[in-house]
This record gives C-alpha cells, sequence and structure tokens, in this order.
C-alpha cells in the first residue's frame, strides 16, 4: 500500500511539479491550493505525511498547520522562501516537524520526506512492556507502552519530534545527554538534526510539561552539556 502525501502549494507550477515527483516514488499524493483545501483534503484522504506552504491566501500554512496539531500528529514538512527566518521558527513553533527553504532540489525533498515517514513508521521503543514513569509526585506521567503523556490526568498533545525527545529522556531518567546525543537520537539520519532545532523543541516541550517554563523543573539545561529529565 503506497503512503499517501498532501501538498498544499497555492503555486500551481510548483505543486504540479511536486507531484510529478513524487508519483514518480510511487507515493500516492492529494494537493491542494491553501489551508481551507488543505484542510478538507486532509479529513477526506487521511495522508501520511503533509507537505505546507507557508504564504497562501484564504488560510495560510502556519494556521492550518496549528489546526492540523489540534487532532493529528501526521509529519508535516513546511515550506519557507530563502531568507525568511521567522517563518521557519514560526512554522515550527505551530508544530511542523521540518522545514524546506525554497528553491529546493528533488533529491533534498525527498530525503526530507524519508526522513519524516522513517520515523512515523518507527517504534518508539523496543520490546512489548510497558514503561511508565511517573514525576512530580504523579503530575506528570510518561507512559511510553500507550505512547501518551499526561499532566494532571490531562493528555499533553505532543508533534512526534516532541514525542521522539520526550521518550528519549525518559529512557534514561537523571541521566545527562549531550547536545549531539540528544541529536543523533531524535534526527538520526536527517539534517534538521541541529542544536538551534534541538533547544527549540525543548522550549516546545516545557511550555507543555512545565508549570513555569522559564524555571523548569522536569527538563532541566545542564549547562555545557546538554539536557536531563529529572527524577523528583
Amino acid at each position: 500500500m503506497p503512503e499517501k502525501i498532501l501538498i498544499v502549494e497555492d503555486n500551481i507550477s510548483m505543486r504540479r511539479s511536486i507531484v510529478r515527483l513524487l508519483e514518480q516514488e510511487s507515493y500516492q499524493v492529494f494537493q491542494a491550493a491553501n489551508g481551507e483545501e488543505g484542510l478538507r483534503e486532509y479529513a477526506r484522504s487521511s495522508p501520511d505525511m503533509v507537505i505546507m506552504d507557508i504564504n497562501m491566501p484564504h488560510m495560510d500554512g502556519l494556521e492550518a498547520t496549528q489546526r492540523l496539531r489540534e487532532f493529528t500528529g501526521v509529519p508535516i514538512l513546511i515550506l519557507t522562501v530563502r531568507g525568511a527566518e521567522s517563518d521557519k521558527v514560526a512554522g515550527l513553533d505551530t508544530g511542523a516537524d521540518d522545514y524546506l527553504t525554497k528553491p529546493f532540489g528533488a533529491d533534498e525533498l525527498l530525503a526530507r520526506i524519508r526522513a519524516l515517514l522513517r520515523r512515523r513508521r518507527a517504534p518508539e521503543h523496543a520490546g512489548e512492556q510497558s514503561m511508565v514513569l511517573r514525576l512530580g509526585a504523579g503530575e506528570l506521567i510518561i507512559d511510553r507502552g500507550e505512547q501518551r503523556v499526561l499532566l494532571k490526568g490531562q493528555l499533553v498533545r505532543l508533534t512526534p519530534i516532541e514525542t521522539r525527545l520526550m521518550f528519549v529522556l525518559a529512557e534514561r531518567p537523571g541521566e545527562k545527554f549531550t547536545h549531539k546525543e540528544l541529536r543523533m537520537l531524535v534526527w538520526p539520519h536527517d539534517s534538521a538534526g541541529t542544536t538551534q532545532n534541538l533547544k527549540l523543541f525543548v522550549l516546545y516541550l516545557r511550555r507543555k510539561i512545565e508549570p513555569d517554563p522559564e524555571h523548569p523543573k522536569y527538563l532541566i539545561t545542564v549547562r555545557g552539556v546538554g539536557y536531563t529529565l529529572a527524577e523528583l
């Protein structure tokens, strides 16, 4: 069964070029011209991945990504224009997993797609035994068996990258992870695994799990080294 990819891009020429490229790679491709159409097409086709342009009429890619993240964790690759650093940060902040700067080559696009789909297919942990980690007297629960994180009994909605980072840290609570080690574990074959992106996703996680993100008690910075998940 071919994997399904949704392309949301208002530039007809670029959209058609991406569709042809992906169909040549045996993906099943769906398309939309703006964020509103993209949301409707997602509901209709249930794709395995979304490629989302940022600047579009009617509903831009940032709003569409944010709305998708309210109910799905599928990988989202955003497309930005060269030099638009704020778009990259905003896209990751709304829940995208990776970004690609226009213009880009076919090989680079396909590599990013393969990496994101590979992470989606890969199990987050080996073995069948459920591992439940309780922190803060049970306030924060990391359940690797059920693939979920609970804060005060409420499900925390995490993106695939946030989930992977959370579970990597939870495998060895109390131990120090270097920036390099975390990059290799969270982005094993992906050029998006930079220290800057790691710091961004740590920031996103803290906003979701910490009572006071400015003074974290769970996801702790080890100055000059990296991060650790505190055993409380």
